[in-house]
């Protein structure tokens, strides 16, 4: 008999320890939510940080790659356009080059706004892609000048072109997708302007 009330003593202690087991409170896990973790180890006042993705409007990667591209490619016309003014022999060119420093020069300063507005800083100087450019049409004069610079043009304002509506279909920021909405016109314009020129020189 005593070892019996033993054993049910026993029974009734493993029940009551149990049943205080499942109710106490399980301990909280470590606090993951994204204002404790930074794994990238971002500025603290990055946007979108505490959401894990850039906030809403902000510069995504596609509008950071596009905004420095076409800085590059439209301050580069600026550059050439100025440069076959003064050199180019048909009145054709000229006049396309007169047009490139004026349309390319209001882009970059509406481009300048949408860099400022998305937070991204611009380069300054011109990529070693277009410096050499530059360098090459500087050795040239008349008619070699006039069919390397607009074959040139028509490459870079496929570029451009190509540039603008991946920026249209992928970008973030809405001020620099705006500005790639206005600009597309005026570039393929630009191309289809500068296609001609070419069929008139290899006539």
């Amino acid at each position: 008999m005593r070892n019996a009330s033993l054993l049910c003593s026993l029974a009734i202690a493993m029940t009551l320890g149990s049943a205080a087991a499942m109710a106490a409170p399980a301990a909280p896990p470590p606090d993951t939510s994204p204002a404790y973790v930074n794994p990238g180890f971002a500025n603290p006042d990055t946007p979108g940080l505490l959401d894990g993705k850039p906030a809403p409007g902000a510069a995504n990667v596609s509008d950071i790659v596009f905004i420095k591209s076409l800085t590059f490619g439209s301050r580069a016309e600026v550059e050439l356009g100025k440069l076959a003014d003064s050199r180019a022999s048909a009145t054709g060119v000229k006049t396309f080059a007169q047009r490139m420093v004026k349309d390319h020069n209001d882009a970059n300063g509406r481009l300048a706004s949408a860099a400022r507005a998305a937070k991204v800083d611009l380069p300054k100087d011109l990529d070693a892609e277009h410096v050499a450019a530059r360098e090459e049409l500087s050795r040239l004069n008349g008619r070699d000048f006039d069919l390397k610079y607009i074959d040139s043009q028509i490459k870079d304002h496929q570029k451009a072109v190509q540039l603008l509506i991946y920026e249209i279909g992928n970008g973030q920021s809405a001020d620099t997708r705006r500005f790639a909405v206005q600009t597309l016109p005026a570039v393929m314009e630009h191309l289809e302007m500068a296609k001609s020129l070419h069929m008139q020189l290899v006539q």
